[in-house]
């Protein structure tokens, strides 16, 4: 039944809701399942066409692009490959938020978009222009990425997460017609406390939802529960996104419900989306070219070959990650990204080698009276890390979690414990810290990065 639904679905009722709507997923999912059967060269022969059009585009009709070309004696037919688009300078977040005028084209008007921002997890939130492709591809690519583990487009699934993932306040109609096409039961995954985690968990099962996506460490929770609690349920997928997948995530989240998890990674400002398909690989969509190291994590840049509207060209979005050598790719056509560190500014990397980041830092403060943590590096040789303690809280726990943080940091490193009575949002209602419980649940508020 789910096969015959999902052909209805994709073939006639998606398509009138493109049009309908303006979008264009159904187009773009047709040319991914196309390309999914075409060798390397031919993608990479694609790729490089739409990057002659995307340069070309960029110095005809946008100032910034047409002002940095110019400074650097280069013209559109300068850059012939991929690897060409190196001779242009990477854009970063500053110069967008100063520039974004610039990187408008002047044809705007020929290109269906939207308005977004990020978030403003890393200071102020960026404003920025998405083509409708960029939105219909990476859509697309979601759909057909599911696909290859199971799903079939219109199956029931939870989605838990936030804002990022879902619109949290009222909706459009667009978003109501999306998300009825969707079939997804939205729940917000910025609490997790055992009595949240107890009514989800009752949706799912009376539900029978089999998939579940979200925020790698809210679903992460909710697994953690029903292990504690003995809540059996059985799923076929588990989709996590946005935060970094630790080892004990993924072994919690199998253990649960006896499912596999697929790993997805996207940057919506980037234009990039990537999804495990083959454990430890992810198949990067088509529409993007990424440039990062294969030896090493290094920062991530983003060529979005379909964007128009706001052409981003080796987009800093700052990010780190190590791709895949071509030669290690068996099972796709297409770039693959080997490891996903996280954003640059969730990692503290240390000057004695060792490197922290936030979700390995959950399990640590469970078996503590911490109510939220935030850790920072205030100086190069320095850990600061700001608790919140809850009415249990024991003095004896203080020189336990220095000598825990002591194992983390390693020698040569100050260590600096200071309790707050609250941590505050930032403005989108996202914590860059994790809210932990005194319960069994060990339930925590979401990054939600």
């Amino acid at each position: 039944m789910g096969a015959i639904k999902e052909n209805i679905l994709l073939n006639a009722v998606f398509p009138l809701a493109d049009k309908v709507m303006g979008t264009c997923a159904m187009r773009w999912y047709r040319q991914i399942r196309e390309m999914n059967t075409w060798t390397r060269e031919q993608v990479q022969e694609w790729q490089t066409h739409r990057l002659h059009l995307l340069i070309n585009h960029a110095y005809n009709h946008t100032r910034y692009y047409r002002e940095i070309m110019d400074e650097r004696g280069l013209k559109p037919e300068d850059i012939l490959t991929l690897e060409d688009i190196k001779k242009l300078p990477v854009l970063t977040r500053e110069i967008i938020l100063n520039r974004a005028e610039d990187l408008t084209p002047d044809n705007i008007q020929k290109y269906p978009h939207r308005v977004s921002s990020t978030g403003g997890s890393t200071g102020q939130p960026m404003r920025y222009l998405q083509d409708e492709n960029t939105w219909g591809f990476t859509t697309a690519m979601k759909i057909f990425s599911w696909q290859q583990s199971g799903y079939h487009y219109g199956d029931l699934y939870v989605s838990l997460g936030s804002s990022s993932l879902f619109p949290v306040n009222k909706k459009s109609f667009v978003h109501e017609v999306y998300f009825r096409l969707r079939n997804t039961i939205p729940l917000n995954g910025m609490n997790m406390d055992a009595q949240v985690c107890r009514k989800y968990m009752d949706i799912i099962i009376s539900h029978k939802v089999k998939y579940i996506y979200g925020y790698a460490t809210a679903i992460y929770l909710l697994a953690d529960y029903c292990v504690r609690n003995g809540v059996k349920h059985d799923m076929k997928m588990a989709y996590t996104t946005s935060e970094k997948l630790t080892p004990q995530y993924r072994a919690t989240i199998e253990k649960a419900w006896g499912c596999q998890v697929m790993d997805c990674y996207g940057s919506r400002d980037g234009g990039i989306t990537a999804f495990e398909i083959e454990r430890g690989y992810y198949n990067v969509g088509y529409c993007a070219w990424l440039e990062a190291d294969t030896d090493k994590p290094s920062l991530l840049y983003a060529t979005n070959l379909v964007d128009f509207a706001f052409p981003t060209i080796r987009y800093a979005n700052q990010d780190e990650v190590q791709l895949c050598d071509e030669s290690e790719i068996t099972q796709y056509n297409g770039q693959c990204i080997k490891e996903v560190i996280g954003r640059t500014s969730d990692i503290i990397r240390l000057p004695n080698g060792h490197i922290l980041t936030g979700p390995g830092f959950t399990i640590l403060f469970r078996k503590f009276h911490i109510a939220a943590y935030r850790i920072s590096q205030p100086r190069e040789n320095t850990v600061l890390v700001q608790m919140q303690k809850t009415v249990n809280f024991k003095a004896e726990e203080n020189a336990e979690i220095l000598a825990a943080f002591r194992k983390h940091v390693g020698e040569n490193i100050d260590i600096q414990l200071e309790y707050v009575d609250a941590f505050e949002p930032m403005k989108n209602g996202k914590r860059r810290f994790f809210m932990v419980s005194e319960d069994d649940s060990h339930a925590g508020q979401l990054n939600g990065q």
